[in-house]
């Protein structure tokens, strides 16, 4: 496993180990395994730097192969791991053999223990099939732990089944530095043959501030609607669901007024729905794990759908909750159009501050701005356009060509980019050194991707990095112990 930092090299990486084998004769039948979104950057990296030719195998070319097995028709395949996943393909690919299996984001191949049961997500399943059935497994990953020190045993058994028998002894080789399966570099410790460093620096900077009285105002409503809801859950054995939908609502607020506006008006909507019977109440089953490993398009559905979760019992519960929500809904139209919302003038602040940073350092006038809400990204959009800069954005709503295209237009026409996580995996923007991150991703391993996008290989100019951190909310107080 090469678990190098984002943007430290590792697709280059993974192609240099492809030609070597190549060139001993050691593989010739060749899977690479990636997120959907990746497999056409895969294959055109691979062709533009090592001349090597890759057929995408999707659910087209699958079924247009029938009654055969396609995985036997090529030699050198690539594939999304969300296809590759799927019972039907699983099967038809646990009967190929290939010499070597390259898997990027390779921690999204997840396994976890409860008690004394091991829960196997089917990622982690498609990782067992190619355990199995390669000679030359490859993991690429900047994010192998996930905190979790049994996930992480259970990730370094698909490498090699059996070697670690217990979290203790994977914490010793971490310790001791021995650890033979993987190995992770730093970029701040890569240097270049005469010894200089070959990253430049990079400087984060947490901006903190305090909510508006009106933001507080909204601010409690919101908690204190939660915890009467969690309150409820308790009682009726709901807890988990219910718990994860109210959290969707606390990281809306996190973000920005505006996402969390559109969230209970979409919450009100299904609530009010279900009320004149034109939609039934679903006891949805949520999986805490997979939910952050989903595509981000996926993710956005999922989480629309969790909004609606509730616990009224009866007609008159839930025209009390609805009641609730419209109060909240005004508070936080308020907290809008009176301009109320302090992060926005802090946002503004930054990128004067950031465009005043380029020109000193003689830099491109780009500044990247991260959010982890749609709604976030279009409402900055709007106003930061309002302001006077050329904007445009990334969010997963878009294939990779749209992506593509954007990155493009970012580099050659506008001076700010707003993104969500979309951008945080396969988009190289190293022609811009300074990012911005609107709200800070409840998933740390998230702010290390995002990073990655300009702090990377290429990159010419010393990395700012702006946080803004409301000090006086919970999630701020955890972020100020952080940063």
């Amino acid at each position: 496993m090469i678990a190098d930092d984002p943007g430290a090299g590792k697709t280059i990486m993974a192609g240099l180990i492809l030609k070597e084998l190549k060139l001993r004769n050691l593989a010739k039948r060749i899977l690479i395994v990636a997120p959907g979104h990746l497999k056409d950057q895969w294959r055109r990296e691979l062709k533009e730097k090592f001349d090597e030719k890759f057929v995408v195998l999707d659910r087209n070319t699958f079924n247009a192969h029938y009654g055969e097995n396609p995985w036997e028709k090529n030699d050198q395949v690539i594939t999304s791991i969300d296809f590759a996943k799927q019972e039907e393909i699983l099967a038809s690919l646990s009967s190929v053999h290939w010499d070597l299996v390259i898997v990027d984001e390779a921690h999204k191949m997840s396994a976890y223990k409860y008690g004394t049961k091991i829960a196997r997500t089917q990622r982690y399943k498609l990782g067992e099939v190619l355990s199995k059935t390669s000679n030359h497994l490859l993991f690429l990953t900047a994010i192998p732990h996930k905190g979790d020190p049994e996930n992480f045993r259970l990730f370094l058994d698909l490498l090699m089944p059996g070697f670690f028998l217990s979290p203790k002894m994977v914490e010793e080789s971490l310790k001791n530095r021995d650890n033979p399966l993987f190995i992770r570099r730093l970029k701040e410790d890569l240097k270049n043959f005469e010894g200089k460093p070959i990253f430049t620096r990079r400087f984060p900077k947490t901006i903190k501030f305090f909510l508006s009285e009106e933001e507080k105002d909204l601010y409690n409503e919101v908690s204190r609607y939660v915890i009467e809801q969690y309150n409820k859950a308790l009682q009726l054995d709901k807890k988990r669901n219910v718990a994860f939908a109210l959290v969707i609502l606390q990281r809306r607020m996190a973000s920005s007024a505006y996402a969390l506006l559109k969230s209970l008006e979409r919450r009100k909507a299904r609530l009010e729905k279900i009320l004149k019977g034109e939609e039934k109440q679903r006891d949805i089953v949520i999986d805490y794990e997979e939910i952050d490993d989903l595509e981000e398009k996926e993710r956005w559905k999922k989480e629309e759908e969790w909004e609606s979760v509730t616990v009224a019992k009866d007609p008159e519960e839930l025209k009390r909750e609805i009641k609730i929500l419209e109060n909240l809904i005004e508070k936080a139209k308020a907290v809008i159009e009176g301009e109320h919302e302090v992060k926005l003038r802090e946002l503004k602040a930054a990128i004067e501050e950031g465009f005043n940073k380029i020109r000193e350092m003689n830099g491109k006038p780009k500044i990247l701005i991260f959010t982890e809400s749609k709604d976030t990204l279009e409402y900055l959009v709007k106003k930061i356009s309002s302001w006077g800069y050329k904007v445009n954005f990334i969010h997963g709503g878009m294939n990779i060509d749209e992506r593509i295209k954007a990155e493009k237009v970012f580099r050659d026409e506008t001076k700010v980019m707003v993104a969500t996580e979309a951008a945080g995996e396969g988009i190289n923007l190293q022609f811009c050194h300074i990012m911005i991150n609107y709200d800070i991703p409840w998933n740390p391993n998230r702010l290390e991707q995002r990073m990655g996008r300009i702090y990377r290989y290429g990159q010419q100019k010393d990395v700012y990095i702006f946080n803004l951190v409301a000090k006086d909310t919970r999630e701020g107080k955890i972020l100020e112990k952080t940063f």
